[in-house]
């Protein structure tokens, strides 16, 4: 009877990790563009992920609040109270409104039955998971490679910056992987030069800083291993043109702008956002609601121009929108969660734990200068994955 059990525990488990992708990926519960067949995709897995999500709540028999999990869960709730509130006062609209339900909606119950429920083999599942769909996301872009390269757009309804986020995160657990290790390189680089064609700089920079880290943090070990493959690279690049090639496709050379003639003067834009967003949470430090950053700076002429509707950074996102309590409890879930993290996976005999900790480094630089709340997501189920330690 209790192999029973454990085999219907580890089938239910394992139907709830792929529609969990699935969610992650689309990003939203209702999108009207993904139809096949006359039959919308998204009502389909929404419906299927609510379902699967019930039974397998239904298997938690206890919780055990830990301060991470009392954080984490005190951070979703005053977020959830506080933006409702925000909303009575400022009003709301219908980016505010859709950002809020997919957050809700999706990283909130996979992180609950993550904290609660996931043992190590349904972490490494998840993972697996992810990565299946960033090799699946590149399979469709170098189906769409044209459209791309002439102009900025994604795939399968989704934007650029998530599509240039889904490939980086897949060329860094690809990177890291234990179990990857033929042509891994090899791999790795596909991923990069498939994300340049999105035209999204944040999340390739998120990319290189974490690169960054890795050999600062191993410079011995591979200082030698380094020199040789970027001076290969280097070579084979020069030798064949592909640098100069790559360049003269308009969505390439958009993510080395900042580079080329005038170094860092076409960031303004960037520079304002996050200047207009302190001085909004000066000016209403408990916030304004979801989707009403836009709506009270002072700039919102000039951003709704420019198709900018959020901080650009999820800390500033957070406290211009749901308000600077929200955002201190979200700091100290944080805090708390890295020194846990470490505790666990870097001073443990897990192998995953390099992976784990520059994955986790990726998605926090990348929701600093990329994405508004709901592109976060990955980050949001990701912090719980880190800390899942027991068979459960």
């Amino acid at each position: 009877m209790i192999q029973k059990n454990e085999i219907s525990r580890n089938i239910l488990m394992s139907i709830f990790v792929l529609l969990s992708g699935a969610m992650i990926a689309v990003g939203r519960f209702y999108d009207q563009r993904l139809e096949i067949f006359g039959i919308n995709i998204t009502v389909v897995l929404s419906f299927l992920f609510v379902i699967t999500f019930i039974s397998v709540f239904f298997l938690i028999k206890s919780i055990n609040i830990s301060l991470n999990k009392l954080l984490l869960y005190l951070f979703f709730s005053l977020l959830f109270i506080s933006n409702l509130t925000l909303w009575i006062f400022f009003d709301f609209t219908d980016y505010g409104i859709e950002k809020f339900i997919n957050f809700i909606l999706i990283p909130l119950p996979i992180a609950l039955v993550i904290s609660e429920k996931f043992n190590i083999s349904d972490r490494n599942n998840m993972i697996n998971v992810l990565l299946g769909i960033s090799f699946f996301l590149f399979v469709v872009t170098l189906l769409n490679i044209s459209t791309l390269s002439s102009s900025r757009s994604g795939v399968l309804g989704g934007g650029p910056i998530v599509l240039s986020r889904w490939l980086c995160f897949g060329a860094v657990i690809t990177m890291f992987h234990p179990k990857i290790n033929r042509f891994k390189i090899f791999f790795v680089l596909l991923f990069l030069v498939s994300a340049l064609f999105t035209g999204s700089r944040g999340p390739v920079l998120s990319f290189l800083v974490v690169m960054f880290l890795y050999a600062f943090f191993n410079f011995r070990k591979i200082f030698l291993k380094s020199i040789v493959a970027l001076s290969l690279l280097l070579f084979i690049g020069l030798i064949t043109g592909a640098f100069e090639h790559l360049s003269q496709y308009k969505t390439v050379s958009r993510i080395f702008m900042n580079i080329q003639e005038g170094g860092l003067k076409k960031s303004t834009g960037r520079s304002l956002l996050f200047e207009s967003s302190v001085k909004e949470i000066l000016d209403y430090p408990f916030g304004v609601g979801s989707g009403n950053f836009v709506e009270y700076t002072g700039n919102s002429q000039y951003f709704k121009n420019k198709n900018l509707y959020y901080p650009h950074n999820l800390f500033l996102e957070i406290a211009s929108e749901f308000g600077v309590i929200t955002l201190f409890l979200f700091l100290l879930y944080l805090f708390l969660f890295i020194y846990l993290s470490f505790k666990i996976n870097l001073t443990s005999k897990l192998i995953t734990g390099n992976m784990l900790f520059y994955t986790f480094a990726f998605l926090f630089l990348n929701s600093m200068i990329s994405g508004d709340l709901s592109d976060a997501r990955l980050l949001f189920v990701f912090i719980p994955l880190m800390l899942v330690k027991d068979e459960k």
